[in-house]
């Protein structure tokens, strides 16, 4: 990058407009391409180049959770709360998050309810507070992070069933509620969303997407993996294609610990939010990076979310790969998609 220093290149991204992309109709899309375009960011090349051309995974639970460990709670600092709480609505118990500025003047017409990523079988609630609290700063409501059921002890639809739950316990205290996740929380979040307007709980304000699952048994050797449709300096190529590759081993697996081994069908719009009706979602926000495995899915649901005369917006990030809200604080676009949502909750 020209400019490593990172309140000028946060002040760049967060000048970046809306274009128009031929194959993204009826949606309002924003590239935020990195100064040096079409290649990772250093840090995350520092991680990816260092794959094997058939990178494999460990179809192992213990291992596959490494690292996700549930952290501690840090103490509250004199800008952001956190409250411990739980729901029992629907005869469940439910742990989560209440993360709010420690404001007095706070509107409590705004709330957002978070589902936190890790493949439906790891994460909790707490790793979302290193971007949360940044979030909760920016946004003038209440966030709710949900410590769902995981996989497979507690498969499908358990996650969905739980944060149904915490909506249902907070609905009555906001006017205005809106749904966000990344990743697998995503398409949690996703099923929530449909739930609640087919049982007609809420109708929900917004949805703020990072980088989702949209699909579950999708034909990896079909469109919406075909890394050759990513531009990408040539001399990276290799690396994004072995993330490709260890991605749809990584979807396999993670499939399968969602459902636990049942025969479900994989096209039910629950399980693949890409098949719900997209009128259900009515305002849509996604975000994702240039590189993510994910970004073909992510570019097909939101535009058929526009297609059918819905709010949709997609952002874009460039050089950057699945996951990039664990980067908050290092990478200024992190915080400019922060910065996103945040303005996109208030509005």
């Amino acid at each position: 990058m020209m400019n490593s220093d990172y309140n000028v290149e946060l002040s760049r991204l967060n000048q970046i407009e809306s274009v128009d992309i031929p194959h993204l109709e009826n949606v309002k899309m924003i590239v935020k391409d990195r100064v040096d375009a079409h290649s990772y960011e250093p840090i995350i090349w520092d991680h990816l180049k260092t794959l094997s051309d058939d990178p494999q995974l460990p179809d192992d639970l213990t291992q596959l959770r490494a690292g996700n460990q549930k952290a501690d709670i840090v103490a509250s600092d004199s800008t952001v709360r956190i409250d411990v709480e739980m729901s029992n609505k629907l005869d469940r118990k439910v742990r989560y998050l209440k993360i709010y500025r420690n404001d007095k003047n706070l509107s409590t017409e705004k709330a957002l309810i978070y589902v936190h990523g890790g493949a439906y079988y790891g994460g909790s609630a707490e790793d979302t507070l290193p971007f949360l609290r940044l979030l909760a700063a920016k946004f003038n409501g209440f966030i709710y992070s949900v410590d769902y059921s995981i996989a497979p002890e507690k498969p499908y639809p358990a996650a969905i069933e739980d944060c149904l739950s915490v909506l249902m316990d907070i609905c009555d205290k906001h006017q205005q509620i809106s749904l966000a996740g990344d990743s697998a929380g995503a398409s949690i979040a996703l099923g929530v969303s449909q739930l609640s307007s087919n049982m007609g709980i809420c109708e929900i304000y917004k949805h703020i997407l990072f980088y989702p699952t949209i699909v579950q048994g999708s034909d990896y050797n079909g469109p919406l993996w075909n890394d050759r449709l990513i531009p990408i300096n040539p001399e990276q190529r290799q690396a994004l294609h072995n993330n490709y590759t260890q991605f749809k081993r990584l979807d396999k697996i993670m499939t399968k610990y969602y459902l636990n081994g049942a025969n479900y069908n994989l096209s039910a719009p629950l399980i693949s939010p890409m098949y719900a009706d997209p009128l259900i979602f009515k305002k849509v926000l996604v975000m994702t990076g240039e590189f993510d495995p994910f970004r073909l899915q992510d570019e097909a649901f939101v535009q058929k979310v526009g297609m059918a005369g819905c709010e949709a917006g997609y952002i874009r990030y460039g050089g950057l790969a699945h996951a990039f809200l664990n980067y908050v604080g290092k990478i200024p676009a992190v915080e400019d998609a922060l910065i996103e949502c945040a303005e996109a909750l208030n509005s």
